[in-house]
């Protein structure tokens, strides 16, 4: 038979098959099977049965599919495994939980209908741990003689209390990177199924498909906010079965009316940068993130002479390298604390500078050196402090001078990343603080080097709207950045860090055809955020060429007006979730859309698998 649970907070109706034998357990609810299920493509598992065991005996469903029920109240599971947890302790957090051991959670009375339950309360503090603070438990689930993960659609248990991230950590992900779902908040003892299907990577990482032919760990991670928590009932579920719910409407496309730019930039800046700024890409998620190894040597670095010229060889044209310059500040802690007045930089950032420079030269690619400031010591407070000002504006210095006698006109320097990238206490930096310091900065280099090319991008992450509400520089030698990831719901599907890690299937331009009524066709979960749903139900008006260009004539306007050239330096669409026919059509888009505006160009990410190759159909997409 099976047996049927209603989630209320996802307006999902499922049904998950648990044995041909009804559940003898005390928290089991029963009804009759569904008239009608979806089609076999939407099923989980092709049978209701339990796979049999290799042993002649026949096999006990519930030993099966529990995996505990914290009868016994210890911490050994009933899959022959363990339970175990941790926390940001020993990186500096000071988070805790009551009960102190976390062994005493494990207790004997006041479960889901049982006498057996993990309760206890967290209280995340941040303390000294450079990112969000987190408790975490978790079991050690063998693969067995009677099961393997593998043989199951998903895993259930009844929560109630505070949100948490479901996790499974499998031996082939190295990184940390590992499969999740975010569950939300339940006051009262909710049933969570989960779909091994819909756990997805947060994306950072080496993409690892989710192995379950062997002994995984499972775990409820507690990093959104303290409070209660309790879970009880942790079970296989054998198949997963969903009923169309009809969260969406199909529209036909609607494609706005076409505005047209006022005209071109017509200046030398303007030649200059789209001579050397289009076609360009980043190399991400290393200088930005971390101080380079002073004891490694270039061939080691993450990004070498082979990365630059594998760049020139696919076709790109420029480089922009984002690095974090003031993790290089010669005793630094003492130089921002403002006890230390004389700013310095170690003489290894510059043999990074320079070996880039070098590089970039000698394989035809142009050079931006970006103040990419990553570890939160920018924020709205530093924004306004005298100390911190002063600094920063000397390392441009510092850095101008040491390139005061470089010739090549194709080297840039832009000033900081997106103002708000994180801040550690969480605030906006106001645009009048972040461009009275970006003048300072201006200044600074301008007392070294009078005419070298710099780029300024505005707040709330290089805003489009927010540039072209200010005025620009007094600066004849200024290009300005935007940063464009519209429309939001294709270019980040799949990406955890912005609450959609687990959406999927959004295609471009949006078709009728390739739309569903179906949330769940595209990854949409209970605990997906409403702006996100609402983006989804609007995608109709939004994925199609003239509504991206008439985004960018609204900059492209503003530039005319100033004569000012423009570059968005990042853009691109996640490529881990997207389909790649749809990422070509939105590549081809967007290349066409910069060329038809004179806007230069610069991608993040999207183009290019793990190794930095080009995916297929990119190059005839962008013209390399």
């Amino acid at each position: 038979m099976q047996i049927r649970h209603l989630l209320a907070a996802s307006g999902l109706l499922f049904f998950f098959g648990c044995a041909d034998n009804p559940l003898e357990s005390p928290d089991a609810l029963s009804s009759s099977a569904p008239e009608s299920s979806s089609s076999e493509e939407d099923k989980s598992s092709s049978s209701n049965g339990i796979t049999p065991s290799s042993s002649s005996k026949e096999v006990d469903p519930i030993s099966v599919l529990l995996i505990d029920d914290f009868e016994e109240g210890n911490t050994d599971n009933l899959k022959g495994g363990y339970w175990y947890a941790f926390s940001d302790n020993t990186d500096g957090g000071a988070s805790k939980i009551t009960p102190a051991e976390w062994e005493d959670a494990f207790v004997t009375t006041g479960g889901y209908n049982s006498n057996g339950m993990i309760s206890l309360n967290v209280s995340l503090v941040k303390a000294d741990y450079p990112y969000d603070p987190y408790f975490a438990i978790g079991t050690l689930v063998p693969k067995d003689t009677s099961s393997s993960p593998k043989d199951f659609a998903g895993i259930s248990y009844w929560h109630k209390g505070v949100a948490h991230t479901f996790r499974i950590d499998i031996e082939e992900v190295e990184d940390y990177d590992n499969h999740l779902l975010e569950i939300p908040a339940h006051a009262d003892w909710t049933l969570v199924t989960i779909d091994f299907n819909d756990l997805a990577q947060e994306g950072w990482g080496t993409t690892v498909a989710l192995n379950l032919d062997q002994d995984i760990k499972v775990m409820w991670v507690l990093r959104k906010k303290s409070g209660d928590f309790a879970i009880d009932d942790v079970r296989y579920v054998k198949e997963i079965v969903y009923e169309k719910q009809n969260n969406m409407p199909i529209f036909p496309p609607e494609t706005p009316t076409a505005l047209v730019p006022n005209g071109d930039v017509n200046s030398a800046l303007n030649t200059l940068s789209q001579k050397y700024l289009t076609k360009g890409l980043n190399f991400t998620n290393w200088g930005e993130q971390v101080k380079i190894d002073s004891n490694q040597a270039p061939s080691e670095w993450l990004f070498n002479e082979a990365s630059v010229q594998k760049q020139a060889d696919q076709g790109l044209l420029g480089l922009r390298l984002p690095i974090d310059l003031d993790l290089y500040i010669v005793e630094r802690d003492s130089v921002l604390k403002g006890t230390k007045k004389d700013v310095q930089m170690e003489p290894f950032l510059f043999a990074v500078l320079d070996s880039f420079n070098v590089w970039t030269k000698r394989h035809g690619l142009s050079y931006t050196i970006d103040f990419h400031a990553y570890d939160g010591t920018f924020n709205s407070t530093s924004a306004k402090d005298s100390v911190y000002r002063r600094v920063v504006s000397t390392i441009w210095k510092r850095v101008a001078a040491h390139y005061v006698d470089e010739t090549r006109e194709d080297l840039f320097f832009e000033l900081t990343n997106e103002p708000d990238l994180n801040t550690t206490d969480g605030k906006m930096i106001a645009q009048a603080d972040w461009k009275s310091l970006a003048q300072m900065m201006i200044d600074s280099i301008r007392t070294v080097s009078p005419t070298r090319p710099i780029i300024f991008g505005d707040v709330d992450f290089y805003s489009l709207d927010k540039l072209v509400s200010s005025t620009p520089f007094d600066d004849a030698y200024v290009i300005y950045a935007f940063h464009m990831y519209d429309p939001f719901i294709f270019t980040h599907q799949g990406a955890a860090w912005s609450d959609m890690g687990t959406t999927k299937n959004v295609p471009f331009p949006y078709s009728e055809e390739k739309w569903s009524t179906e949330y769940r066709d595209f990854g949409i979960q209970a605990s997906t955020p409403a702006w996100i749903k609402s983006a989804f139900k609007s995608y109709f008006k939004q994925g199609n060429k003239t509504y991206i260009k008439n985004r960018l004539i609204k900059a492209k306007n503003w530039a005319y007006d100033n004569q000012v050239p423009l570059i968005c330096n990042e853009w691109g669409a996640y490529s881990k979730s997207a389909k790649i026919e749809d990422l070509n059509n939105y590549f081809q888009t967007m290349g066409e859309i910069f060329e038809e505006l004179d806007i230069s160009w610069q991608v993040w990410f999207g183009i290019m698998d793990d190794d930095y190759t080009l995916l297929p159909g990119m190059a005839e997409a962008l013209g390399l």
